[in-house]
């Protein structure tokens, strides 16, 4: 097994670990030099893998042919592309990502190239962790507002479309749920069926 290839299931796995646990480290911010144990080289990693998952998840982009290397937030991508326009997507999407600091690129254009075509089963597939990564996001942030009731409340995922259900104290909490929800990253929308209770 390649190390691309290895590379694009572990991520999958920890996503998938992620919403079955229904924990999740969030992107976030690249940290600082000084809270990262191993300074710049786990900071450029870190771009590395932001920059890998970009590309795993873009539909437009195969990343088993664009070869990544970060030194010092500089970005070097060589290997192959299909088009210039994907060229530009790939070097645009890395200057895109927070801490870095310049894009080289030596990607070569070549048609020739298999069009980065995803079956239905690997697109279904890619969903459901979206999914569960997107509810694990969710229960995360609801868990973390005091002023909610996090654990009367159940959030399912389908389609990147957030259902929430179960009971909260008041017509505040039962917005401020929602709010939360549609502001949190991949939700496209929010189906809001939180009962209010307030018989406490």
């Amino acid at each position: 097994m390649n190390k691309r290839l290895k590379f694009t299931l572990g991520v999958l796995a920890v996503l998938g670990l992620a919403g079955i646990l229904g924990r999740v480290v969030p992107a976030g911010p690249m940290p600082a030099d000084g809270e990262c144990p191993e300074g710049r080289a786990a900071n450029d990693k870190w771009l590395e893998t932001q920059l890998e998952t970009a590309y795993l998840f873009n539909p437009h982009l195969n990343n088993f042919t664009i070869d990544i290397d970060v030194e010092e937030g500089d970005v070097l991508l060589s290997g192959a592309v299909r088009s210039a326009i994907d060229r530009d997507l790939a070097e645009e999407i890395a200057r895109s990502l927070d801490g870095v600091k310049s894009v080289d690129s030596t990607l070569e254009v070549r048609e020739d190239l298999q069009e980065t075509v995803r079956s239905e089963s690997d697109a279904n597939f890619l969903q459901k962790v979206k999914d569960a990564t997107t509810t694990a996001q969710v229960k995360t942030r609801l868990i973390g507002n005091g002023n909610i009731s996090a654990g009367d409340i159940d959030v399912d995922t389908r389609d990147s479309v957030v259902r929430l259900s179960g009971k909260v104290g008041s017509d505040t909490e039962r917005q401020l749920a929602e709010f939360i929800a549609r502001n949190t990253s991949g939700v496209l929308s929010v189906s809001n069926e939180l009962q209010t209770d307030r018989s406490g």
